[in-house]
């Protein structure tokens, strides 16, 4: 993962922690997610003609999200606006976590 100025991340999940990824996000900064929203927005994405979903998440802080899919991965681009370190580190380690596992749901 490849940090910039602060508040900006970059980096990349695995396509089944997308879900799990933005919701942590979105508890994070108090905000609703539309699911279906999400779903459909990186479905037409495509990293490889540079195709980008953005999500915007107006919490506190806000926090902007731009994807872009491949077969089994999806790029993620983070700014976060008036963030403090914690959230930053906080983002930073979910942002591995979920490039470097695939996390499976609970089971009922």
């Amino acid at each position: 993962m490849l940090t910039e100025p602060r508040g900006t991340m970059h980096g990349w999940i695995w396509r089944a922690n997308l879900l799990p990824f933005v919701e942590t996000i979105a508890d994070l900064v108090r905000c609703r997610l539309d699911e279906s929203g999400l779903t459909a927005g990186v479905e037409d994405s495509d990293a490889n003609n540079d195709l980008w979903f953005t999500l915007v998440l107006d919490g506190q802080p806000r926090v902007e999200m731009h994807f872009a899919g491949t077969d089994d991965q999806v790029l993620v681009d983070l700014e976060l606006d008036g963030t403090d370190e914690s959230f930053e580190i906080r983002a930073a380690l979910l942002l591995g976590i979920c490039s470097s596992y695939r996390l499976a749901p609970e089971a009922s």
